[in-house]
């Protein structure tokens, strides 16, 4: 990592000058790199970093998997507020559960303070690098769009808006059945609604140019304030600019509240009707005017995909396969997705540190060479701990007791070095033994962690369906109540003329008779949305329910393997002492002998 000394900015190890001022950039070696978080996860380079936190890639020594660790800056960690944000990150993604949201897999807080949190490591494009190929073709944009309003619409079900959507926090991924996989990242600022808030309500979060009216506003936020932000997406995808011209990022907030968009046909003309008027709709500034849920807003979008035309349109039957659509247009064949240290989260990362890197502890002496270990004053690391410490305790016996074997083949070995050296061997075996518990104790987490994502996969997409039935169900009594009020007024109409004698009371009673026919349509609706709500409301119960008694039970384990752990750093600290003392003796041997 880099950063520029003039304006503190951190960049990728490949660049020289600060793109904002042109400051040569310094290097700053990352303290965190190459140690181990909680015992399980060894952080291998920095992947990006931000105001609040920083995401390494990182090993889980126990199991072998890469992960995307986030760690809190230190000096925000002492602050209960922003503390608890940043965990309810985890919970806030963790009641989600959608494929097309970075999947949080653990939390916590280490001993010494640091606070941190694991995703799944996905290597893909941020959609902000993406859009320097911008605008995309109407079939990629509305692709993108569908994925993050899926996700979108189970979050909001879930009670949890985004407030920070922007194309840094979308990730595209190439798979094999799928060119451009959603991922949505970062719910570090994520409002749960049905929880205290952490901050006062005059707070401004979000970034300028995708911030909804109503945060600027200080009004009440909903999830359609996260459908304003996924209309700017949508009109920067088409357009390759922003809804607004601006000079300075503040102009921004001010246009967002008091201008009408720039129409994006305007931007681009070959953005078409259909299209403009899905973005538009997204755009308004009264968020009643707006899609009334994600749902609302992936039913219009798949209109506007049929009015668009395409292959797999309505109006696109008789036209060629997607197939040769998509070689007509240009579109290469998909690459083969980034080995597991390329870029991801759209940082380039530093350079891996290597986690065997050590010298011998006896220079110019290959025979009885003896591998180090690092020391420390409070005891061994727990990196220590992971399969890799093992081996460099099992590697350091192995060179030892080749060293004594070595000097008992010219001489005598005194006794206390070979009891020491079967004290270690003992206490090594007993230290894999059980270290193969832990891994088998985490293996075991990850069954269970399988469990909760199947059972979450299928409460969630029950979710998913009855809330667009809900959706619908809504919409139809939104448009009966608008009838309601224009029958009222007609009728309010009719009896004025009834008094001045230019209309008959029949006309006027015929309009009563449809008011009321209205009415008990409405009352209907009003019960079947109740219905509904109901049964999603049992839903969610279910998965929070299901989810309690799940992190129960990987609490238990979790707590389980920590008292392992503990043991095992003991047994770690009995492998030092019998070891550093067998080989302060080799050293004095191998002087005494002159080096030979």
């Amino acid at each position: 990592m880099k950063v520029c000394p003039q304006c503190g900015r951190s960049y990728g190890s490949s660049k020289e000058t600060c793109p904002a001022d042109g400051h040569l950039l310094e290097a700053v070696k990352d303290p965190l790199l190459g140690k181990t978080v909680a015992g399980r996860y060894r952080l291998i380079s920095r992947l990006g970093a931000g105001g609040m936190s920083n995401v390494y890639l990182a090993r889980h020594v126990l199991i072998d998997r890469l992960v995307a660790v986030k760690t809190l800056r230190r000096d925000l960690s002492r602050d209960p507020i922003q503390r608890d944000r940043f965990i309810r990150e985890a919970r806030a993604v963790n009641r989600i559960n959608h494929e097309n949201i970075v999947e949080i897999t653990d939390f916590g807080e280490t001993d010494d303070g640091l606070v941190y949190l694991v995703m799944e490591y996905v290597p893909g494009e941020p959609l902000l690098d993406a859009l320097a190929e911008a605008p995309f073709t109407p079939a990629r944009a509305l692709h993108v769009a569908e994925q993050i309003g899926a996700a979108l619409g189970r979050a909001h079900q879930m009670g949890v808006v985004h407030r920070d959507l922007k194309p840094e926090n979308v990730l595209l991924v190439p798979t094999r059945d799928v060119e451009d996989e959603v991922k949505i990242l970062d719910f570090g600022i994520a409002k749960i609604m049905d929880a205290p808030s952490l901050t006062g309500s005059q707070q401004i979060f979000g970034t300028p140019g995708y911030i909804a009216p109503e945060y600027i506003q200080s009004t009440a936020i909903d999830g359609r304030a996260d459908l304003y932000s996924l209309g700017v997406i949508l009109y920067e995808m088409s357009t390759a600019a922003l809804p607004f011209d601006y000079k300075y990022p503040g102009d921004l907030l001010v246009k967002h509240v008091t201008e009408r968009p720039v129409p994006p046909s305007e931007r681009h003309p070959s953005v078409e009707p259909a299209m403009e008027k899905l973005i538009l709709r997204c755009l308004e500034k009264d968020p009643s005017d707006r899609f009334r849920d994600a749902y609302h807003f992936l039913e219009e979008l798949q209109a506007t995909r049929e009015r668009l035309g395409g292959s797999e349109s309505w109006g696109g039957l008789n036209e060629q396969s997607r197939e040769v659509d998509l070689e007509e247009s240009g579109r290469m064949t998909l690459p083969a997705p980034p080995p597991p240290e390329a870029e991801a989260y759209g940082v380039e990362p530093e350079e891996p540190t290597d986690p065997d890197g050590f010298e011998g502890a006896i220079p110019d002496a290959p025979a009885i060479t003896v591998p180090e270990v690092e020391r420390g004053s409070g005891g061994v690391e727990r990196k220590d701990l992971g399969p890799l410490g093992i081996h460099r305790w099992r590697r350091r016996f192995e060179a030892l007791l080749a060293a004594v074997e070595s000097i008992r083949a010219s001489g005598s070995v005194p006794n206390g070095v070979s009891d020491r050296m079967e004290l270690a061997r003992q206490t090594l075996a007993n230290l894999e033994t059980g270290l193969e518990g832990v891994q088998e104790a985490h293996l075991a987490i990850e069954g269970l962690e399988e469990e909760a994502r199947d059972y979450r996969t299928t409460l969630g997409r029950a979710i998913d369906q009855l809330a667009q039935k809900l959706s619908k169900t809504r919409g139809a009594f939104e448009e009966m109540v608008r009838r309601r009020e224009n029958l009222r007024t007609k009728h309010a109409v009719f009896r004025r003329k009834v008094k001045d004698g230019t209309a008959s009371e029949g006309e006027s009673d015929a309009i009563l008779w449809e008011l009321a026919t209205v009415e008990e349509t409405l009352q209907k609706q009003a019960g079947e949305c109740d219905a509904v709500e109901s049964q999603l409301q049992d839903l969610r119960l279910e998965l929070e329910r299901r989810n309690e008694a799940m992190e129960g039970r990987v609490a238990t384990e979790v707590a389980a393997v920590e008292d392992t752990m503990q043991r095992l750093e003991a047994l770690s600290e009995a492998v030092r002492l019998p070891l550093s003392e067998v080989e302060a003796w080799v050293r004095e041997c191998w002087l005494a002998s002159g080096g030979r």
